[in-house]
């Protein structure tokens, strides 16, 4: 049994990581399994999907920087170029007014949407090297297990985007009517590469449970979390999902748009939440302005983060094509919400993947553990 016995081994407590860094993925299947019951709800959970999870999480992200004075100045040059990606959007519009033929908004919503699968899968990880920081997982065996995780998320992806979501997006036709070759490569395959990927998860955890005992649990718990997660969503709940909106002909499964991000919304605002417990409820003021006053009590960030979160509603539903509580669905689309909607999202991705980077910053990497 290794040394490790005297330390927790998980971000906060058993009850924490399981209500809201894994449980969140079971929350979002019963979204899911209600939806399927009862379809007029499905309007209703999109709505509070994007109000109280979606739009939230990305004022998340600039609760913990933008509003705070000592991080953004410490971190000005990073925040303040980033906002660069909200001239992409704009840029897409222009390109698409003056070249015809080509829907540049279309493939760079596709873009983003790629861009979310990493996102999502990098965001797995980042919780998988707390996890492994916690017991001191050897660089070998951390490995061993990143590449167990990714084979349980990534391989259901690609198998969603090859099957849905590049007919959806540019009505391709189903790899079904190519050849049996590419309809096995397109479906077979990755179920096959699903399974050994678990059975190499299996095989992992059963060899480090043996150094690393009890302490290997939030890990293993983990990973199965993410296996059962995207597993269920991509391979059952896609073929299922009948819950479209349209816009110019290009089709969206509004379950699988939930789905991809809920689970995520929920683990972030956890990972927010824990950080600002750590960095803003202390005595002394330490130059964070108002983010002390914002992040430090749990209500003053869950109130915010609300009214965000409905100022992001608002923009959604000026993009256009989206559904109302009757089940009708939007046709007016402007502008603006569009370079404001990717540009939030975009900005959102390209951030995040600066400011958590606890093996680089040592400060952020103390709030952590």
């Amino acid at each position: 049994m290794s040394s490790t016995s005297s330390i927790n081994p998980w971000i906060r407590t058993p009850f924490f990581d399981y209500s809201f860094i894994m449980g969140g993925a079971f929350f979002t299947l019963l979204v899911a399994l209600v939806s399927f019951q009862f379809p007029e709800l499905v309007p209703f959970f999109f709505w509070g999907w994007v109000i109280f999870f979606e739009g939230s999480h990305f004022w998340a992200t600039y609760s913990r920087t933008y509003i705070d004075a000592k991080y953004r100045k410490e971190n000005s040059k990073v925040l303040y170029s980033s906002l660069i990606f909200f001239l992409f959007p704009l840029l897409a519009i222009l390109l698409e007014r003056s070249i015809e033929n080509v829907s540049f908004t279309v493939f760079y919503g596709f873009f983003i949407f790629m861009w979310s699968l990493y996102h999502n899968a990098k965001q797995h990880y980042g919780f998988l090297s707390i996890y492994a920081g916690k017991i001191k997982l050897e660089f070998s065996e951390k490995t061993k297990m990143k590449y167990a995780l990714y084979a349980v998320i990534v391989f259901s992806q690609v198998y969603f985007l090859i099957n849905f979501k590049l007919q959806g997006t540019f009505s391709m036709s189903s790899p079904f009517l190519w050849s049996p070759t590419l309809n096995f490569i397109a479906t077979k395959l990755f179920f096959i590469l699903t399974a050994l990927g678990t059975v190499y998860f299996i095989y992992q955890a059963v060899v480090l449970s043996k150094k690393y005992g009890k302490k290997l649990i939030p890990i293993v718990s983990y990973i199965t979390t993410c296996l059962i997660f995207y597993s269920t969503m991509f391979y059952y709940v896609a073929h299922s999902d009948n819950f479209v909106f349209v816009e110019d002909g290009i089709s969206m499964l509004i379950l699988i748009a939930i789905m991809n991000s809920l689970f995520h919304n929920i683990q972030y605002h956890a990972i927010v939440w824990h950080y600002g417990q750590a960095r803003y409820t202390t005595v002394e003021k330490n130059g964070y302005g108002i983010a002390k006053f914002v992040n430090g009590k749990t209500l003053n960030y869950m109130l915010v983060a609300l009214a965000l979160g409905g100022v992001f509603g608002f923009i959604v539903w000026n993009v256009g094509s989206s559904p109302d509580f009757n089940g009708a669905f939007t046709s007016q689309a402007n502008d603006w919400a569009y370079v404001l909607f990717f540009g939030i999202i975009g900005h959102h991705f390209y951030l995040d993947q600066k400011i958590w980077r606890p093996s680089k910053q040592t400060e952020l990497k103390s709030y952590l553990s």
